[in-house]
């Protein structure tokens, strides 16, 4: 849900707008970050050596190493407010925080020759073993507050101006999930309101001219305004109204009309821009690099582990029926840019029309033998492992379809274009949900874009591993493809 902040720069906030125990949190967190790391580097010596008392070379090691540590878990927004994310995604931030920290020390130890006579087993149990206890201390405070929360302390109180549809569901998710710690106490009223039944989850706190005394008599946190884009020429005058009120200011848009992908909010300079379609918001720049960092390592693993495999399915396709090994063909990655999809060649050689592109069908007389087995079994796909190791894929995406394709579904599926926010991948969602293979209808291919733009809105490290795993047991040896 888009939340613009309207007075992000008000000097003189209220001290009630900072939670005591969202502050004690973080106070504690940046304090028992680094007694984890110390305890860890402790016992992980411990193991090693048997005694708790570290020689010099070492103690000089954890100082540095502690040092870098206050730099890479300050340097990434680790110490944010996390209410309401997800725990998978502030562990994903801690780890590369935690990595930063080993290669700073790396290279300052390589650069001063510093660290020899120190175990190098000793510094991968304190990797792996801080990484653990680091994510346990996390864990541990993020069920701590929900707990807090799911009680009733520290929870922000809100009212909102306007009833539009994003209010009522997020009301919804909030009575749901009472943990996230905010609590809608009602809604004021104006002319733009949807209609209210005698079920309305919302309670109405009077007219819009009622706010500032509400406010001024309540404990509150922050104002939502809810209303239709084309009508927040409105919102002027109610910043006006509370002008003298430190308390935050936020704008929840009605985008139903609008199709959007991953909205957010940012500012150039000082100019606010909210963007309403993108591929990647809420996901920090690192949780990209991230995603391209494991893509390239896991398929250059996979390549080493499966040389011997797609030597032999390279010697069966060049046995089996004339012509190369590798079938290339011109796809569109990211942003539109074209890249050449490599796949073993599955069907005879053959010529189709210009700009045409003949989708396999069951019992293709173009399949061969090999190609049949490979197919069912995505063996095929293997080779681009090599497009993820170049960069132009992903391990898991939307697939890419051939040019033709692409152009011929633009014009009949909205949104259709916007798959290419995100690197296509060997494998992805739509898949995983049986949308493999041959779309004879129409409405398999709006099925495969829709679990296409759920996957890009809904991206985590978590989930492509989910997807990865569900790939393993369902499409292997499935028979959608032909």
């Amino acid at each position: 849900m888009l939340l613009a902040n309207l007075n992000a720069g008000l000097a003189g906030a209220s001290p009630r707008l900072l939670s005591k125990y969202s502050a004690a949190a973080d106070v504690f967190l940046r304090i028992s970050d680094m007694i984890v790391v110390l305890g860890a580097a402790l016992i992980a010596y411990r193991l090693r050596s048997g005694s708790w008392m570290p020689g010099a070379d070492y103690r000089l090691v954890i100082g540095t190493s502690l040092l870098f540590a206050v730099i890479c878990f300050n340097a990434l927004p680790l110490y944010r407010s996390w209410r309401g994310l997800g725990l998978l995604r502030e562990i994903a931030v801690l780890g590369a925080a935690w990595g930063g920290t080993f290669a700073l020390f790396s290279i300052y130890a390589l650069i001063l020759k510093v660290g020899h006579e120190v175990s190098r087993l000793w510094v991968g149990m304190w990797f792996a073993g801080g990484f653990v206890l680091l994510a346990l201390s996390r864990t541990l405070v993020r069920s701590l507050l929900h707990g807090l929360r799911s009680h009733g302390v520290d929870v922000q109180r809100i009212v909102v101006v306007g009833l539009r549809p994003p209010v009522v569901r997020i009301q919804r998710y909030l009575r749901q999930n009472p943990w996230v710690g905010m609590r809608l106490l009602g809604y004021f009223r104006t002319r733009d309101d949807m209609a209210v039944g005698e079920s309305s989850e919302m309670t109405c706190l009077g007219e819009l001219r009622d706010l500032p005394a509400f406010l001024a008599e309540e404990s509150v946190e922050e104002v939502w305004v809810s209303m239709p884009l084309d009508k927040l020429s409105r919102i002027k005058p109610l910043l006006s109204q509370l002008e003298h009120t430190p308390i935050k200011i936020k704008l929840i848009p009605d985008l139903v009309e609008i199709s959007m992908l991953n909205q957010a909010g940012e500012q150039l300079g000082n100019v606010p821009v909210i963007s309403l379609r993108q591929g990647s918001v809420g996901r920090e720049s690192q949780f990209l690099v991230f995603k391209a960092v494991v893509d390239r390592c896991l398929a250059f693993v996979a390549l080493l582990g499966l040389a011997p495999v797609m030597i032999a399915i390279a010697i069966a396709v060049k046995l089996d029926s004339p012509g190369p090994v590798f079938f290339r063909q011109r796809r569109q990655g990211r942003a539109g840019r074209e890249f050449q999809m490599l796949k073993f060649r599955s069907m005879r050689m053959h010529r189709e029309g210009e700009h045409q592109v003949t989708q396999a069908t069951r019992q293709d007389p173009r399949v061969t033998r090999v190609g049949a087995f490979l197919r069912r079994t995505s063996l095929d796909e293997l080779p681009q492992l090599f497009n993820v190791l170049g960069g132009s894929m992903s391990l898991v995406g939307p697939r890419p379809h051939a040019i033709p394709h692409n152009r011929h579904y633009q014009a009949l599926i909205n949104c259709y274009a916007q798959r290419h926010y995100v690197k296509p991948g060997i494998t992805g969602w739509a898949q995983v949900n049986g949308f493999r293979g041959e779309t004879p209808m129409l409405r398999d291919m709006r099925k495969r874009v829709q679990y296409d733009l759920d996957y890009i809105r809904r991206w985590s490290l978590w989930f492509d591993i989910k997807i990865m795993a569900m790939t393993l047991v369902k499409v292997l040896g499935q028979k959608g493809a032909y």
